[in-house]
C-alpha cells in the first residue's frame, strides 16, 4: 500500500502544482490581454445590441474605427476583427455573436487573400477557452479537435495550448504590462495601431501561394446563409493595402479575388474593393503593407462609412 499511497500523493501534488501554475499564468494573461478579454467577453457573453458588426482579421481589428463610422452612419457598430483570423474564425465569431446578441442590421465582412487558407484553422484557439459558456464557441472548439470537456474537469490542461508567445504575455501581465502600447487606445473592439509609418525597404518578402480550401469556401457560404436566414444585410470588403503590396506578395491573388467577386455577384452582395483608394499610395497612413496605422484607420473609416451609406440608400 505504501507505494500506492506515494503514487496518489505524487499525482495529487502534480495536479495541484499544475493548477496553481495555470491560475497564476491565466491571471497574468488576463491582465496583459485586457483589451482582448474585454472585447471577446462583449462579443461572446454580453447581450448588447449593435446595428453594425465588422468581421475580419487584424486588418479589420486595427483598420476600422467604429466611432468614426457611427458618427457618419448614425449607427451603433462594433469591431469584431480576429487577429490572424480566417473564414472559419469569421464564421465562428459571427455565429457566436448572434447566439447572445440581438440581430444587427448589417455585417461588413472583410475578406483577405489568405482567408480561405485553413491549413491552420485557429491562429490562437486557447483564447476561446474562457468563453465556452457560449455554446457556439464550445461546439466549434470540439469540432476542430480542441476538447472542452477535459478542461472543465482539469482547467490547467489549457496550458497545453499556450505557445511561447502566450506564456511570455502571461508573465508580462504578472509584471504589470498590458497589450495596448503607450499612445494607443481601444474603442468598441477597435485597437488603434501605432503611429509608425511604413518603411518600403522592410516590406520586401518572397511571394507565396494561398490555398483556397473547400472548408474555407464552405465557411463563407455558411456566413452568407446565416445572414440571409436572419435577414442581415451582408457586405463584403477588401481592405486597403499599400500599392497592392499584399497582392504582389501573393502568387495567386487574382484567383482569390475573382472568387470573392464572383461569390458577391452570385449572391447580390455589395463588395467594396478598397485597394485602389488614393490613401493606398500614402505610406504615412500605413504601419506596414497590409495594416493601416492610426491616422490611416481614421481616414479609411470615413470612406467606409460613406460606402455603407450608399448601400443603405440603395445606390
Amino acid at each position: 500500500m505504501k507505494p500506492l499511497s506515494q503514487i496518489i500523493i505524487s499525482v495529487v501534488s502534480s495536479v495541484v502544482i499544475c493548477q496553481l501554475t495555470y491560475m497564476a499564468l491565466s491571471r497574468g494573461l488576463a491582465k496583459y490581454n485586457n483589451h482582448k478579454m474585454e472585447r471577446l467577453s462583449e462579443l461572446f457573453l454580453k447581450p448588447t445590441k449593435y446595428d453594425l458588426l465588422f468581421v475580419g482579421s487584424s486588418r479589420t481589428h486595427t483598420g476600422i474605427y467604429p466611432k468614426v463610422v457611427d458618427s457618419i452612419c448614425r449607427l451603433n457598430s462594433y469591431n469584431a476583427g480576429v487577429e490572424g483570423g480566417n473564414l472559419l474564425e469569421f464564421r465562428i465569431t459571427l455565429a457566436a455573436y448572434l447566439n447572445t446578441h440581438p440581430l444587427p442590421q448589417y455585417v461588413v465582412l472583410t475578406i483577405d487573400l489568405n482567408s480561405f487558407d485553413l491549413k491552420r484553422k485557429f491562429f490562437n484557439y486557447s483564447q476561446y477557452y474562457p468563453f465556452v459558456k457560449n455554446k457556439v464557441i464550445e461546439q466549434s472548439l470540439n469540432e476542430n479537435g480542441h476538447n472542452t470537456a477535459a478542461i472543465k474537469i482539469l482547467p490547467f490542461l489549457i496550458l497545453t495550448g499556450y505557445d511561447d508567445y502566450t506564456k511570455s504575455n502571461a508573465i508580462k501581465g504578472l509584471t504589470g504590462h498590458v497589450e495596448i502600447p503607450p499612445g494607443d487606445f481601444q474603442y468598441k473592439g477597435y485597437l488603434s495601431n501605432s503611429e509608425n509609418q511604413l518603411t518600403e525597404i522592410e516590406e520586401k518578402v518572397s511571394p507565396k501561394t494561398y490555398q483556397i480550401t473547400a472548408e474555407g469556401v464552405e465557411s463563407l457560404e455558411q456566413i452568407i446563409r446565416l445572414c440571409r436566414q436572419k435577414n442581415i444585410k451582408l457586405i463584403f470588403a477588401y481592405a486597403p493595402e499599400y500599392k497592392f503590396g499584399l497582392q504582389h506578395q501573393t502568387l495567386n491573388p487574382e484567383q482569390i479575388l475573382n472568387l470573392i467577386r464572383e461569390t458577391a455577384s452570385k449572391n447580390e452582395i455589395p463588395y467594396f474593393r478598397d485597394d485602389s483608394l488614393d490613401l493606398c499610395n500614402n505610406p504615412a497612413l500605413f504601419a506596414n503593407t497590409g495594416h493601416l496605422n492610426k491616422q490611416g484607420a481614421y481616414d479609411y473609416s470615413i470612406i467606409l462609412a460613406h460606402e455603407i451609406n450608399e448601400v443603405r440608400d440603395g445606390r
